[in-house]
């Protein structure tokens, strides 16, 4: 039944996801065992998907489609090693990420707290003062025509007004780019899912795929994430590539 109790997840990642599971589901055999990151590997080099695939041991190893269709041709390598290994190691990595955020040990939010009409003020006035910079040049320069300052003033004056130009005009795109960030801020939604996420006694391929835009497999075993929120992918200097295989 819809609509029942409070969601987990937004409505629109909900249907987002739904429609990724789709697509991975199309035209593709039954497996007989499920992952927990199915439909998420890709390879680093050729971007084909990355395969799992079991041993006699009962371990299984990973393999890239591209590489095992076409191993004759050499247009990829196997890139293949432990899946066991590498599933635990970002189960785990997701984990510790998740209880740093919900300790608050790492910042998500924006730190102002500017208003949309904030920003729409700041940056008017922005383009007000370098409009009014301009017009100065404009004017100084028919001045110099008319005879009315020396070339000498009118070169320092200009180089003046054009870097307070160029000033004005790089803060005006910095607070642009911040009233982007603020629109896009997803935040909330991270928080929710990283509470909802914590209390999961098993986590499952579906709760991933809400989380894990697509990972990618180097030939040299790194590994990277991708998110599916724009604050997670953004933390990549502290976390993007530290899953390695020894």
């Amino acid at each position: 039944m819809e609509n029942t109790h409070e969601p987990i997840i937004e409505k629109q990642l909900f249907d987002k996801v739904q429609k990724m599971v789709i697509v991975q589901k199309y035209n593709r055999n039954e497996k007989k065992h499920k992952f927990l990151l199915d439909g998420l590997l890709f390879c680093y080099e050729c971007k084909h998907k990355i395969g799992v695939r079991g041993k006699k041991n009962g371990y299984m190893f990973m393999i890239c489609n591209n590489y095992r269709r076409n191993s004759k041709l050499g247009l990829c390598t196997s890139h293949g090693f432990s899946y066991d290994s590498l599933e635990k190691s970002i189960l785990k990595y997701i984990k510790e990420l998740f209880l740093a955020i919900d300790s608050k040990e790492i910042e998500l939010n924006i730190k102002n707290n500017r208003t949309k009409q904030d920003y729409g003020k700041i940056l008017k006035q922005k383009q007000t003062e370098i409009n009014l910079i301009k017009d100065n040049i404009d004017k100084m320069y028919v001045d110099k025509l008319n005879g009315k300052v020396s070339e000498e003033m009118y070169e320092r004056i200009f180089n003046k007004l054009i870097n307070e130009v160029n000033q004005k005009e790089k803060e005006y795109n910095e607070l642009k780019i911040q009233k982007e960030d603020r629109r896009q801020d997803d935040s909330k939604e991270i928080e929710k899912i990283v509470k909802e996420f914590l209390k999961l006694e098993k986590t499952t391929s579906e709760i991933m795929k809400v989380i894990i835009n697509k990972i990618e497999i180097h030939q040299d075993k790194q590994v990277d994430i991708y998110f599916n929120f724009k604050k997670l992918n953004a933390l990549e200097i502290k976390f993007h590539k530290v899953i390695k295989k020894d």
